[in-house]
Formats: structure tokens, C-alpha cells, sequence
């Protein structure tokens, strides 16, 4: 059975954190993800701050840039939220949103393999295999990431397009990646009324811009980079289209069922979730989450 996941920014209260994190928890999620962005709250001190209050899911920052902390500093940290909590996870990426711009892909799987090493190494831990994923959009990275034992899975922001996914699935298990996942951590806006939805296509806009300009995978949209600028209708029909699962409750079901069927193996609902993210995340545990366990229920 595939896994499902929640991933929240790191602009949020830390009261609304703690209610998500407690749905989460109640509601059979695998685990409950913090983007690293860096103009909002650290995702380390949230993933922290929720780890006692929490009985079976997972928690971590997913996904960090490679060069914005130590192997060592990632390592020490993911060896002690795993002492305290269900389990922990980590992701390590190119990066977004550095002043320094993206690291290369040589120095994401270095920081990977460090990072394990000095896992290994802290004599207090008891980590011996962690959950180290690794986030990209292109196959470049990808096929590194899939032949390396330290990788659990490849992480695919805004990746809601079930033929770019179906490629994704293609590349990672031609690259030895046969076992590992494919986590596909689309932005999820539960809403019917076309208000709400307009200003969640300018939210999504705004991030596109910076997590998937460059990437093959906005190519496989249709779109050229100057189409984030204009953002005409059509535009932002093809955004929706490819990088969320936006709509009603049924219309998700459906996008999300397509993106499982297509190849991924773990779904992670993503920023904003809904106008109000606790609602929607609870309507997601209710009403989407059920539907899915039982479809894809092995």
C-alpha cells in the first residue's frame, strides 16, 4: 500500500502545527514533513517542538538544502528527533530560496553520505539505517540518487502531472532504484469557491517560480519560464494541471488516484492544504485518506 504524508510551510503558528500534528498522528498518516525555506521558521525547531506530543508518525525536514547545514549538524540532529520521537526523516536537496543559488549534484550526494557516516558514527545514537530522502525534479539527480543504498526515496515538489511522474518512476527504477520510493509532494487547496482558488494559483505561481523554474518537469507542463511572469489563463489552467491537486474533495480523489496509478509510492499533501490548513488537513484524514486505503489497500 502506498504512503501518504502532510508537508507544511514553516509559516505557520506553532498552535496550528501542534493541531495538524495531532490529526496527522490520529489519522494512520506515515508522517507529517517540514519544507526548509529559508524566509520562514526552521524546520529542525518545528520537527522538534512537535516530537513529544506525537505517538506514531514520522517527523523531519524535507527538504533541506545541502549546503545550508553540515553533515554533521543534519546528523546530530536526525540522530536525537529520532531518540525522541516515532521516527525521523530528513530530506536533502539542491535547494531553493539560497542566496548562494543551488548546490551542485555532486555535493547533494556527498552531503547524503556524509551525513549517514556521521549517523553511524555518534556512539549515543541508535540510528543505524536512517530515512534520508533525497528532492529533485530532473533525472540527473534522480538517477544518483536511485543507485545510492543511503537513499530511501526521491522527492518531487509540485509534482502532480501523472505522465511526468510515470517518467520519474521510469528513471529512478532504471537506475537501480526498483525498490525505493517515489514521493510526489503535490500543493493541495481543498475549495470550491473560485476566490479562494484564484488566490491559491497566485500562491502557487509565486513558488513555482522558485522550485520548478529550470526543471524538466515545467517543461513537460507546457510552460516556458516567462509563462510564471504573464500568468494568463492558460498558464495558470496548465500550473493547476501539473504542479497541485486543487478543487473538491472528489476532484483530489481522482488527481491523486491518477498520480498513484502512474507510478508514485508515496503521496505527500503539500502548502496550503486549504484556506484554513487544519480544516483541511482534517477533511483530507476524513474523506480522502480512507478512499485511497481502500483502492490501493494490498
Amino acid at each position: 500500500m502506498p504512503r501518504f504524508s502532510v508537508v507544511l510551510e514553516g509559516d505557520k503558528t506553532y498552535e496550528t502545527y501542534l493541531a495538524i500534528a495531532n490529526t496527522v498522528d490520529e489519522a494512520g498518516f506515515y508522517s507529517l514533513q517540514l519544507y526548509e525555506h529559508l524566509p520562514h521558521k526552521p524546520a529542525w525547531g518545528i520537527a522538534l517542538s512537535l516530537a513529544p506530543h506525537v505517538r506514531k508518525i514520522k517527523l523531519g525536514p524535507v527538504t533541506v538544502p545541502a549546503n545550508l547545514y553540515s553533515p554533521v549538524a543534519n546528523a546530530r540532529l536526525l540522530a536525537y528527533l529520532n531518540s525522541i520521537s516515532p521516527g525521523a526523516l530528513l530530506g536533502i536537496s539542491r535547494g531553493a530560496y539560497m542566496a548562494g543559488g543551488r548546490t551542485s549534484v555532486g555535493e547533494v550526494v556527498l552531503a547524503v553520505q556524509k551525513t549517514v557516516e556521521e549517523v553511524r558514527r555518534a556512539g549515543w545514537s541508535k540510528l543505524a539505517d536512517p530515512i534520508i530522502y533525497v528532492g529533485t525534479s530532473g533525472p540527473v539527480l534522480t538517477r544518483r540518487a536511485a543507485a545510492m543504498p543511503e537513499v530511501k526515496g526521491v522527492v518531487v515538489d509540485n509534482l502532480a502531472n501523472p505522465v511526468y511522474a510515470s517518467e520519474m518512476r521510469r528513471v529512478i527504477d532504471e537506475s537501480g532504484g526498483s525498490g525505493k520510493e517515489l514521493v510526489a509532494r503535490p500543493f493541495t487547496f481543498i475549495s470550491e469557491r473560485q476566490e479562494e482558488v484564484d488566490r491559491f494559483v497566485e500562491e502557487l505561481r509565486r513558488y513555482v517560480v522558485d522550485l520548478v523554474d529550470g526543471s524538466p518537469m515545467l517543461r513537460a507542463a507546457g510552460l516556458e519560464p516567462r509563462d510564471l511572469d504573464e500568468a494568463d489563463d492558460e498558464a495558470r489552467a496548465r500550473m493547476l494541471e501539473s504542479f497541485a491537486v486543487c478543487g473538491s474533495v472528489e476532484e483530489v480523489l481522482e488527481k491523486c488516484v491518477a498520480l498513484l496509478r502512474s507510478g508514485v509510492s508515496h503521496l505527500c499533501f503539500g502548502h496550503p492544504i486549504s484556506p484554513n490548513p487544519v480544516d483541511g488537513v482534517r477533511m483530507i484524514a476524513k474523506k480522502v485518506l480512507p478512499s485511497l486505503a481502500e483502492l490501493f489497500n494490498d
